[in-house]
């Protein structure tokens, strides 16, 4: 009854009704869980590696790069473990403000009815006060919406150069040396900034770490990591099976298209080729990418 008279003065007022807090509630409880799973990493991680502390030498020393590392598993799961536990309190304010927000419009839908009735004459500042609330409410949502999408955009951001740091060390495995440097591969960049920095255009990709190379050198990294996360993110939110033979042909299949469609320039005759016609080597390049992913 008392949600029939609120709906009823909220009409009265032009007010369109609240939108349920069902989505919010489930954003919450995923965004925990996903805290939580990438807490457990860090900590699995990190017990793992004390477990392996008794050995040393190279093979050790690597494991704890990749472990506890800037870029290593637990740094990265305990960044984004914080990272989702604030996008989740976040929207825990959000859910608070439109609880205090529903109340105080019930409120004001029940005081319309009264004044419908027993002074109508008011009604119409009634509406003006309405009004006025519902557009701060809105200032206020947008706020934090735009909040949410920079969280959102960092996040994916350091997922998408995490992937494409992989991408660059997996190229640059084969020409590990016995001192731990690398087979030089000069190149030379256009990066204005980074060549201000460094006094050269020139640059050793094989022995410079992904995040330091220029940006026309991580571009290509960047595309087919966005890419990849991107399949894989949809493929989930729709129920898709992403451990699938189907849908790893699929996946592999757009990289294809979308790094023809960057590099068809200087591409050879066979990768000019439809996916389905590419031989096992230039399939396993694709297939490779979302891998990567999956595995991050």
């Amino acid at each position: 009854m008392i949600e029939q008279a609120v709906a009823s003065g909220l009409a009265l007022l032009g007010v369109p009704p609240l939108p349920g807090l069902e989505a919010i509630d489930r954003h919450i409880t995923e965004l925990d869980e996903a805290a939580t799973r990438h807490q457990a990493l860090a900590t699995e991680s990190r017990q793992a590696l004390r477990l392996a502390s008794a050995n040393s030498g190279p093979a050790a020393d690597a494991a704890n790069a990749y472990v506890t590392g800037r870029d290593g598993t637990a740094t990265t799961a305990e960044d984004l473990a914080h990272r989702l536990s604030v996008t989740a309190d976040t929207l825990r304010c959000t859910r608070g403000v439109l609880v205090w927000a529903g109340g105080l419009l019930a409120g004001l839908g029940l005081l319309a009815i009264a004044v419908a009735v027993h002074a109508p004459q008011l009604l119409p500042r009634l509406r003006a006060l309405a009004a006025k609330f519902l557009f701060r409410l809105r200032e206020v949502i947008a706020r934090i919406g735009a909040l949410l999408r920079g969280m959102s955009t960092t996040l994916t951001n350091r997922r998408v150069n995490q992937i494409a740091s992989r991408f660059h060390d997996k190229w640059r495995a084969p020409r590990k040396l016995s001192d731990n440097t690398y087979e030089s591969r000069w190149k030379a960049t256009t990066d204005s900034a980074w060549i201000k920095k460094h006094s050269t255009d020139q640059v050793d990709i094989a022995n410079t770490r992904y995040r330091s190379l220029p940006a026309d050198w991580q571009h290509e990294n960047r595309e087919s990591a966005r890419i990849g996360l991107q399949l894989v993110d949809e493929a989930r939110v729709n129920g898709v099976d992403v451990r699938s033979e189907r849908f790893m042909e699929e996946a592999s299949s757009v990289v294809h298209d979308k790094w023809l469609a960057r590099n068809a320039s200087w591409a050879t005759e066979e990768q000019r080729r439809p996916y389905m016609l590419l031989s096992e080597a230039e399939k396993e390049k694709d297939r490779d990418v979302i891998r990567t992913v999956l595995g991050i």
